[in-house]
């Protein structure tokens, strides 16, 4: 999928949505700075994986497979 099909499909589907810096309950590691979206795909049912986009990749920071790395 293209980023731009991403960005058009559900968030709980294939798509992304994102998460808000002070809605994450663990440490954010100090290179993403403060201009860094996250953002959260499903993977494993729905169960999100949570990381940054930087160019046409994205990089997992978390997988939160018990959804307690922010409210859902």
């Amino acid at each position: 999928m293209s980023w731009a099909q991403i960005r058009q499909a559900s968030r709980h589907g294939l798509g992304y949505e994102k998460i808000a810096r002070n809605a994450i309950r663990a440490a954010i590691p100090a290179h993403i700075t403060e201009d860094v979206d996250l953002i959260a795909f499903r993977f494993c049912g729905r169960a999100p994986m949570v990381g940054y986009k930087l160019g046409g990749t994205f990089y997992i920071v978390w997988l939160d497979r018990v959804y307690t790395l922010y409210p859902h």
